[in-house]
């Protein structure tokens, strides 16, 4: 066989580096019969009767709906934005009909979803068989701009031991097909039966990637980048780093302070390798990310974090307060302060899994539990 042109064999993936820390986020919702409860495969009504807005976006499944932030400079215009979409996006569901509300899963939905008609969704079907038909789950991204691709991959091997900690403070998906699933993210229990999600591989530099990639697709695994799931990937596109572990949370203000968390953690990373450092959080060895990761899923807020090769833990609930301890200078910075206080008082304390839990174990009934999901953010975004 010929000798290849080195281009042909790693064609270059363009990472468009952004200069400025840049902010973005997309929040996926759940489209209900405002009656049943019951997820509904509305997307498309929804779509045809408003499609003047392109933050406004279908998904791979009929009953959930997901919204693009523009690209922003902090976090109080990210807020601003959100609010104004999700508002917008609460108002034409109603007025066709559909109830809105979000969570990592739908807590009692037992039907088969289907798919979004658009070939590249069909196409997912067409890989996915049985499972496309039962991924029933709703998460919260967010991007954060970064200046090139080799940064993006040195930050995203550094941000792999805090993902437990956005997992557990997300949480919200105990419930999956009318059972009590005894998970914090059962979401994120489901995923790892796919082929591509949960933590991702490290890199060295950009051109590893490049090179991973381009074999992925050869394999015939992936044919663009937004093909691998991982909880944490580099998005050439948008130069940005995107965090996906988290569970869509009940109300916008939730997701909000989520994002200012994901946001001032990646800044503060970014600095620790531009000064050759390490976070407070070490790397570490891929069966400590595994574990980590199955036990903030399993236990949220009260499993333990295993931080040395040596088995040693601490309870989880701790290195979060460590790790807000050592974000606060880069949240003076950022504008952050507030909404990380706000999230330590609230989502620390009252995490959406065990308000969903213990909401059932008062009423015994899983559609009070989504009437009450509605509620949550038809008043949130009342104020």
């Amino acid at each position: 066989m010929p000798d290849m042109p080195e281009h042909e064999i790693h064609p270059y993936i363009e990472f468009k580096a952004c200069p400025d820390a840049t902010l973005g986020m997309e929040i996926e919702f759940q489209l209900l019969n405002p009656v049943t409860l019951d997820l509904t495969d509305g997307i498309s009504v929804l779509l045809n009767s408003y499609p003047e807005t392109p933050e406004i976006k279908p998904e791979l499944t009929q009953c959930s709906v997901e919204i693009n932030s523009k690209v922003c400079a902090n976090i109080r215009e990210l807020e601003a934005d959100v609010i104004s979409l999700v508002r917008t996006l609460k108002g034409r569901c109603e007025s066709l009909g559909m109830a809105l509300c979000t969570a990592g899963t739908h807590p009692f939905s037992q039907r088969p979803v289907r798919i979004t008609p658009r070939p590249r969704y069909l196409a997912i079907e067409k890989r996915m068989a049985y499972l496309s038909h039962r991924l029933k789950t709703f998460a919260l991204h967010v991007h954060v701009g970064m200046p090139s691709g080799d940064a993006a991959l040195a930050v995203m091997t550094l941000l792999k031991p805090y993902l437990p900690i956005l997992l557990a403070l997300s949480a919200s998906s105990p419930f999956w097909e009318g059972e009590d699933t005894n998970f914090a993210s059962f979401r994120q229990r489901f995923l790892a039966i796919m082929k591509d999600y949960g933590v991702p591989p490290s890199f060295s530099a950009w051109s590893d990637f490049a090179e991973f990639f381009q074999n992925t697709r050869t394999a015939g695994l992936s044919a663009i980048c937004r093909d691998l799931h991982w909880d944490l990937r580099p998005s050439p596109g948008f130069g940005t780093l995107e965090v996906r572990v988290m569970d869509a949370l009940p109300t916008v203000r939730e997701n909000i302070m989520m994002a200012a968390l994901v946001y001032t953690l990646i800044v503060y990373l970014l600095r620790c390798h531009e000064q050759g450092a390490c976070g407070h959080l070490p790397p570490h060895h891929w069966w400590m990310e595994k574990m980590n990761h199955f036990n903030a899923s399993c236990q949220g807020l009260e499993a333990d974090y295993i931080f040395d090769g040596q088995g040693h833990s601490s309870p989880l609930r701790e290195v979060i307060l460590e790790t807000f301890q050592k974000l606060t200078p880069t949240a003076l910075e950022l504008g952050t302060t507030a909404y990380l206080q706000h999230l330590e008082s609230h989502l620390v304390k009252q995490p959406s899994y065990l308000r969903q839990r213990r909401l059932f174990q008062e009423t015994g009934s899983l559609k009070i539990l989504v009437a009450t999901l509605v509620r949550e953010l038809e008043e949130d975004l009342a104020v």
